[in-house]
């Protein structure tokens, strides 16, 4: 930990983190969390990447905070601290007993008044009053990265690896995705724009204060549940349907990703055949559209924007989210997995034809 750490806990008035068990988790940050001596949990993020980028996500961060100290509705999110620019430090309250919104999924304890809970929170960042000066100059989402699928940059193609390459291959050469894709992102740009949190998953959902009694993906006994949204990053103004296609698409990746079961991690194995794989797919669908129904109602009851168009864009969202999560898989093997390709080959049928696949994966029905 850096004495630059130690000066901005003292400057804020936290105590001092020196004497104290220190722990880091992994992630794209450096972190460090702790009870300082005059008794303050703390977490410390410092931001990790290039000064330009990284000075971008942070000045985001404080400008989620400087807009939701100012709603009349609250998002639910860890208090944040304090932060120094320069050494692109933030502090936040320490959660006691949190647990992750991916943990509880991988444990199939995520319930449906979890994601209800989620759909209103997100609801709550979307109505959030705003003006243009709240948002300095224009900054727009990276992704999906259309330009990027015309040609890629020479230092990422350089520095990818063999099957970051071969994805990307894939995905250049599919003329009726990136056409997809560019419509997707004029949509975005003729839409009414709302604070949107801009790179939405379930590890960004913290829950503490949970007591199960089962652990059915139903409603279930839990006693001083609370509810928190982390990591603003990427936050900006943007079209509410990303965020709302992002949950979704969350959803659907761990459905596909489940299909292979405890045999085998592909699921062309020889071991499943191809009716095995549509029914188990028919099954694991089953088992999250109750999930994402239950968040596209808590989202409906907390009053977020819902534009005729909103749930189609919202697949494609989700679609674009299977394809981003294929990309992602590529840094973590080296060889593309043929139940990640089943996952990106879905993600490409609901974004040729958005429409068709509302109800399939669980917002209804397109208007």
């Amino acid at each position: 930990m850096s004495a630059s750490v130690e000066q901005l806990l003292s400057q804020l008035g936290l105590g001092s983190l020196s004497a104290s068990e220190v722990y880091s988790y992994p992630g794209r940050n450096e972190n460090w969390s702790g009870i300082t001596d005059t008794g303050n949990s703390v977490f410390v993020k410092q931001l990790r990447g290039s000064p330009g980028e990284s000075l971008k996500r942070y000045q985001r961060v404080l400008a989620f905070e400087r807009l939701v100290k100012g709603g009349v509705q609250a998002v639910p999110r860890p208090e944040f601290l304090g932060g120094d620019e320069e050494q692109r430090l933030l502090v936040f309250r320490m959660l006691d007993d949190i647990r992750s919104g991916s943990e509880l999924a991988a444990d199939e304890e995520f319930t449906e008044s979890m994601s209800a809970e989620a759909g209103r929170a997100l609801a709550a960042l979307h109505r959030l009053p705003f003006r243009a000066e709240d948002f300095p100059g224009p900054d727009p989402h990276p992704f999906p990265p259309v330009e990027d699928l015309r040609s890629l940059p020479l230092e990422i193609y350089v520095n990818a690896t063999g099957a970051f390459v071969q994805a990307w291959a894939l995905l250049q050469r599919d003329a009726a995705l990136l056409e997809a894709l560019e419509r997707l992102r004029a949509a975005e740009a003729g839409v009414a724009r709302v604070p949107v949190h801009g790179d939405l998953r379930l590890d960004q959902f913290l829950v503490s204060g949970t007591a199960f009694t089962d652990t059915a993906l139903t409603d279930t006994s839990f006693t001083d549940m609370a509810f928190y949204v982390n990591d603003w990053e990427e936050f900006r103004l943007g079209d509410p349907a990303r965020d709302v296609g992002a949950y979704v698409g969350e959803w659907l990746h761990r459905a596909v990703l489940r299909i292979p079961g405890q045999e085998t991690d592909d699921a062309f194995s020889p071991v499943l055949t191809h009716e095995d794989v549509v029914a188990r797919g028919s099954e694991e669908l089953a088992r999250v559209l109750p999930l994402i129904s239950a968040f596209h109602r808590g989202y409906r009851e907390g009053g977020g924007p819902d534009d005729d168009g909103l749930v189609v864009r919202a697949t494609s969202y989700a679609g674009w989210h299977l394809i981003d999560r294929l990309i992602a898989s590529t840094r973590e093997s080296g060889r593309l997995s043929a139940i990640v390709r089943a996952a990106a080959g879905i993600g490409r049928t609901a974004l040729l034809d958005p429409r068709s696949f509302v109800s399939t994966v669980g917002l209804g029905e397109a208007p």
